[in-house]
């Protein structure tokens, strides 16, 4: 069974240091028993980084909720450490209404500030600041299809958004102040459906540490890398991103796209 101490010292042998800023995307169950359950992990990544440090997690609900999003109330989606993370005093969640992210350390405020002002993953949202920072990205028990730092370095290549609707959808978002602050929702330029493609760039970079945590296996990276192997993946083959379910139109419109300009 693993323990509190045991996994603040398996990061720490990963590299990871007091001040570090970490942002973990995460499967609990992956990891099997622990003691103390997901609080003990929450609290062996908090040793990990220390007091100074930064530890960040998706806060996802997705779906605009009715009647608007409420970052006290409205639950992510993004599994149970997410979840007791953001329920932990102290803990801070940005306020963008589909795509939130939850963060806590002395930066917090600093790096969620403005997100419903942002796209949910674009250039100037908290997982850009974080990558441009120096952060770090931790997949614990899930692959580069829950990394959503590749949206952003889609952006920063430049790759072009097709929206899956015909008019964007505004969404209400309820601010500290209880006022109501109405959002146009974004999109990203594909799904998350082929971003394990990007692993391969990764590794030929050597910018990819892997691990095993309990029966969870992990891989650790900056956030920096994925934006620049993003970036090296897409001028190489363009449509590498992009899944190929007929069903997912933005994926569809995005490689119809592509296919005109190699005509």
């Amino acid at each position: 069974m693993l323990t509190r101490r045991a996994i603040s010292d398996h990061l720490a042998e990963l590299g990871l240091r007091p001040g570090d800023r970490l942002l973990v995307h995460s499967s609990y169950r992956s990891l099997g028993p622990v003691e103390g359950g997901p609080e003990a992990v929450l609290d062996a990544m908090l040793d990990a980084v220390g007091p100074a440090g930064l530890l960040a997690m998706p806060a996802f609900n997705y779906q605009a909720p009715e009647p608007c999003f409420d970052p006290a109330l409205t639950p992510g989606r993004t599994g149970i450490l997410a979840e007791c993370l953001r329920g932990r005093p102290g803990a801070v969640r940005s306020l963008h209404p589909t795509h939130s992210v939850v963060m806590m350390g002395r930066e917090a405020a600093s790096f969620t500030a403005g997100h419903h002002q942002s796209g949910a993953a674009t250039l100037g949202s908290p997982l850009d600041r974080l990558a441009q920072a120096g952060g770090r990205i931790l997949l614990l028990g899930v692959t580069h299809t829950a990394n959503t730092t590749i949206h952003v370095a889609e952006q920063h290549a430049g790759a072009r958004k097709f929206p899956p609707w015909d008019e964007p959808p505004v969404a209400s978002v309820k601010m500290p102040d209880g006022t109501l602050f109405p959002v146009t929702l974004d999109c990203s330029s594909s799904c998350s459906f082929a971003y394990n493609a990007i692993d391969y760039f990764m590794r030929r970079r050597g910018r990819i540490r892997d691990f095993l945590l309990g029966s969870a296996l992990g891989t650790l990276m900056s956030g920096l890398d994925v934006i620049a192997a993003t970036r090296e993946a897409l001028l190489e083959k363009p449509d590498i991103l992009l899944c190929t379910r007929p069903e997912c139109r933005r994926c569809c419109r995005s490689r119809a796209f592509l296919a005109q300009g190699r005509a």
